[in-house]
C-alpha cells in the first residue's frame, strides 16, 4: 500500500527517560494504586494492634513490612528507569529513526552507527591502520570507494495494524507509540513541522489509536 507519511527523528536520553515515566504511569498506575491502598489497609490495621497493645511484635512486624512495600511500590519503576537510562548513556551508539505510516501498518527503521565511527582505516596483511589524507590509500578510496565498508546497521519494525494494539499518546513535548506494556517509540516533535505533526496525530485519530 502507498506510504503516507515519512518522519525522520532522533532521541535525546531526557526524551527517552520522559517518554518511558510515561509509559511507565500509563501501565502501572492503577497497579500502584491499588497495591497502595491494600497495604495501607494492612498499615492501618498493624496500628491498630499496636495501639491496643503496644508490645504486640506482630502489629510492628506488619506495619513496618506494609510500609516498606508501600513505598518500593512507588520508588522501583524510577529505579527502573534510572538503570535504563544509565545503560543507554553507556552503549556507545548513535541512533536515528524513520517512522513510515501506511493505511494498513506502521513501519519503524532505526539505523545504527558506531559512536567510534570516526576514522577510515585500511586493513592489511600487515594489521589495521588509519587512512591519512593525501596518502596512496586515500587516494584508492577515492577512485573506488566501493572498498569502503560501512558499519551502520539498519533495523526494520513492522506493526500491522490489524494485528497490534498500537496506541499513541501525547505529551507537550514528545508523541509516544506504545507498541504493548514493554515496546514504545518516543516521537519527538521538535522533528516535526506543523503540517507533519497534524497529519501524524490525524492518522491515529482515524483509527481510534488515540
Amino acid at each position: 500500500m502507498k506510504e503516507i507519511l515519512k518522519i525522520s527523528y532522533d532521541n535525546t536520553t531526557e526524551e527517552i527517560e520522559e517518554a518511558y515515566k510515561n509509559f511507565q504511569n500509563y501501565f502501572l498506575l492503577k497497579k500502584k494504586i491499588i497495591y497502595t491502598v491494600i497495604y495501607l489497609i494492612v498499615l492501618v490495621l498493624a496500628a491498630d494492634l499496636v495501639i491496643r497493645d503496644n508490645t504486640n511484635v506482630m502489629g510492628y512486624a506488619a506495619g513496618g513490612l506494609a510500609l516498606g512495600i508501600m513505598i518500593f511500590n512507588w520508588v522501583k519503576p524510577a529505579l527502573i528507569r534510572r538503570k535504563m537510562i544509565n545503560t543507554l548513556s553507556q552503549l556507545g551508539t548513535d541512533e536515528t529513526y524513520m517512522i513510515s505510516l501506511f493505511e494498513d501498518r506502521v513501519e519503524v527503521e532505526t539505523v545504527i552507527t558506531p559512536e567510534d565511527k570516526t576514522e577510515t582505516v585500511a586493513i592489511t596483511r600487515h594489521g589495521v591502520f588509519p587512512v591519512e589524507e593525501g596518502s596512496e590509500a586515500a587516494k584508492e578510496l577515492e577512485e573506488h570507494p566501493e572498498l569502503i565498508k560501512d558499519e551502520t546497521q539498519t533495523e526494520k519494525s513492522v506493526y500491522r495494524i490489524a494485528e497490534t494494539e498500537l496506541l499513541l499518546r501525547e505529551t507537550p513535548d514528545l508523541l509516544i507509540l506504545y507498541v504493548n506494556r514493554a515496546l514504545f517509540h518516543t516521537i519527538p516533535k521538535r522533528c516535526l513541522g506543523t503540517d507533519e505533526l497534524l497529519s501524524f496525530k490525524s492518522f491515529f485519530e482515524e483509527r481510534a489509536m488515540i
